[in-house]
């Protein structure tokens, strides 16, 4: 297939739009449309739908879709390490995350790290758990940082888990809250009040604790990001959990609450098993360490459960 014409597809897939697409990659919306013709006859049916507002994916596309990410990553990693495969200096760790290690997690771990190895490059890219894996497995991420905030972390052939830490949750409410003055809460106190929450593992994580504490929380308003749904709360429009990895990006309009029993989601780096590794998936310090960009991959993990652990101090 014509590499060229994948990623125009990807780029349709993004936009749900030809024309959108073709004015992102400066081609004119004809061209655009011959390339995802040649793919389709090449394929041999219709890889999207017209509707009045663009264009929406057949499951033919979403099959081809799935395998375009893959490819192209591919390709962009050959040509790179191709580009760079004289200059024996370069090692590199490509680590993938969710959002919320973004705060404060990776950056210090970042920072012992390069004082330890300095000539690593360190490459990073966020993404949500159930996403994440299957990146790691596919060659994308050297290792991933991941959470068993629901749906959990599917069991996968091949993957090793490395405790980083348990994350707490916290409540979080407006400044002028009337239990604001208050460090630590039962979470019953809020049964009353109206919930922000973003995707369905944090709604279900917030749905079973509140069922624990014995009530059903009423979600008025959906937001799917962090500084969204601050904002929301700092203007008085609702509370809401936060897990402790996002503690230093608070509000100012906010005040954070520990929780009596709080809920807890677990942080581990999902790294693809190696033979050396199989035997010892929780020991990323082991004596018989590898060496090259293994071995940068096993430093790096061990600075992040270090630093995990200093900020749980």
């Amino acid at each position: 297939m014509d590499l060229l014409a994948l990623r125009s597809f990807l780029e349709v897939c993004r936009h749900g739009s030809i024309s959108a697409a073709a004015h992102t990659l400066g081609y004119t919306q004809s061209a655009l449309s011959r390339q995802v013709a040649g793919l389709e006859a090449r394929l041999g049916g219709p890889l999207l739908a017209r509707h009045a507002r663009g264009v929406r994916l057949t499951r033919a596309g979403e099959v081809l879709r799935e395998h375009a990410i893959v490819i192209l990553a591919r390709v962009e990693r050959a040509e790179e390490e191709v580009r760079t495969a004289e200059d024996r200096a370069v090692t590199r760790v490509r680590v993938g995350a969710v959002p919320t290690a973004a705060v404060s997690l990776l950056p210090d771990a970042l920072t012992a790290f390069a004082a330890e190895r300095p000539a690593v490059r360190v490459t990073f890219a966020e993404d949500f758990s159930p996403r994440l894996v299957p990146r790691l497995l596919d060659g994308e991420f050297d290792v991933a940082v991941v959470t068993d905030y629901p749906p959990g972390l599917p069991v996968y052939a091949g993957l090793d888990l490395v405790h980083v830490l348990d994350d707490e949750l916290y409540a979080v409410l407006p400044a002028g809250h009337r239990l604001a003055g208050r460090d630590v809460l039962e979470l019953a106190e809020l049964a009353d009040e109206t919930w922000v929450e973003d995707y369905e593992g944090a709604a279900a994580v917030l749905t079973g604790a509140c069922a624990r504490a014995g009530f059903t929380p009423r979600i008025d308003i959906e937001c799917g990001g962090w500084l969204g749904k601050q904002a929301f709360v700092a203007a008085g429009f609702g509370v809401m959990l936060a897990p402790g990895l996002l503690t230093r990006a608070i509000h100012r309009g906010l005040t954070l609450h520990r929780l009596v029993d709080p809920p807890r989601r677990s942080v581990y780096a999902a790294l693809p098993r190696r033979p050396e590794r199989s035997d010892h998936p929780d020991h990323p310090d082991r004596p018989d360490r590898p060496t090259g960009n293994a071995d940068a991959v096993d430093r790096f993990v061990r600075a992040l459960v270090r630093t995990a652990r200093v900020q749980d101090r």
